[in-house]
């Protein structure tokens, strides 16, 4: 974990934010959908905003990593 923090600090804020932006962006749309599911429509819309915003996040994390190694190898192919 402290590892995986020290790499995180020592990017550039634009890759903090490609990392960051998308798992926020999941957490909210769990928290505001989620809860508006719970109270108008029941728990299923609720199970569904979490499941969709935990795997998007999950999956827009996984793309930005890819990227980043993509960019770092086309960098040091030069």
């Amino acid at each position: 974990m402290q590892s995986t923090w020290s790499w995180y600090l020592a990017q550039s804020t634009f890759v903090r934010a490609r990392l960051l932006v998308p798992i926020v962006c999941g957490l909210l749309m769990t928290v505001l959908i989620g809860n508006m599911g719970l109270a108008l429509m029941g728990t299923a819309y609720a199970i569904n905003a979490f499941l969709a915003g935990s795997i998007g996040g999950a999956i827009a994390v996984a793309v930005g990593k890819a990227l980043q190694i993509i960019a770092r190898e086309g960098r040091q192919s030069r």
